[in-house]
């Protein structure tokens, strides 16, 4: 191995530790029985437990917390495939007037910060009478214009040609996308569920105002809630909370990293 080769791994395991360094001192920290040991390691096994862990499964709406964040990701990354993936197509496939100006449109709002969108949604959601629902924590982000982005730029490359021949088979255009395109589709469906699991998953400006009731916090909330105010101060007991909430998305990630990669060199989506 040259020296140029061990260099480059050297730089690569370097950054990944500085990036994993966050997750360790906050996997760390979640087994440190008292706070005022948190920032010094020490070789006492003592001073280490799962407490922390049952506190928070047992003195916390925990339960609650994960059954409205399984809920509402689930539906809102159901959603996105199917809405996002239809109007992809269409802007790839499908003949409309209008149809690069509303593919320049999808892209502006990809440059809107979040923040902005903050009031007007929840004046929304307040006139319509939904905060403290999951229509209010779902409805407005059924549909994501980087998934719009993604479909459509894989659906540009669809082959013509399987097209042209369903049509001869007499399908309709609907029974085209539903039948033959949205099954080719699978590589980049499968790499936008993970954008959306993992956006919504860790989303925490939109439900922090959307959802004032504790029973109806999703976990981002209920950990700051954990940290702030009602259950308690201790960091180690936060840190046990946040090891909780980022599980489910380490096994959604892990089970479908393959095709993940598969669809980002596909698309042309880095990382």
């Amino acid at each position: 191995m040259n020296t140029k080769r061990i260099l480059f791994y050297l730089v690569l395991g370097l950054t990944a530790f500085v990036m994993l360094l966050p997750f360790i001192w906050t996997l760390y920290a979640s087994f440190v029985k008292q706070d005022l040991n948190v920032d010094t390691f020490s070789f006492d096994l003592a001073q280490y437990g799962i407490d922390n862990f049952v506190y928070i499964i047992t003195q916390s709406h925990i339960a609650d917390w994960y059954k409205n964040s399984v809920f509402v990701t689930g539906v809102i990354t159901i959603c996105n495939l199917l809405f996002n993936s239809m109007a992809g197509y269409a802007l790839a496939r499908v003949r409309l007037p209008g149809k690069n100006i509303m593919f320049f449109f999808t892209l502006g709002i990809m440059m809107v910060p979040v923040q902005i969108l903050l009031i007007p949604i929840f004046v929304m959601m307040a006139k319509m009478g939904w905060i403290n629902t999951y229509f209010a924590l779902i409805v407005p982000f059924m549909v994501n214009p980087f998934g719009v982005f993604l479909m459509r730029q894989f659906f540009v490359g669809f082959p013509s040609e399987l097209e042209e021949a369903a049509k001869m088979d007499g399908l309709s255009r609907i029974a085209i996308f539903f039948r033959i395109a949205l099954p080719l589709a699978k590589p980049a469906l499968i790499a936008q569920a993970i954008f959306i699991f993992v956006w919504n998953w860790n989303s925490f400006p939109f439900p922090s105002i959307l959802a004032t009731e504790p029973d109806m916090f999703t976990l981002p909330v209920g950990i700051y809630q954990i940290t702030n105010t009602a259950y308690t101060s201790s960091i180690t007991k936060s840190m046990a909370g946040v090891v909780l909430m980022t599980i489910p998305t380490l096994i959604f990630f892990m089970v479908f990293q393959k095709h993940f990669m598969k669809s980002s060199i596909n698309t042309g989506v880095k990382g």
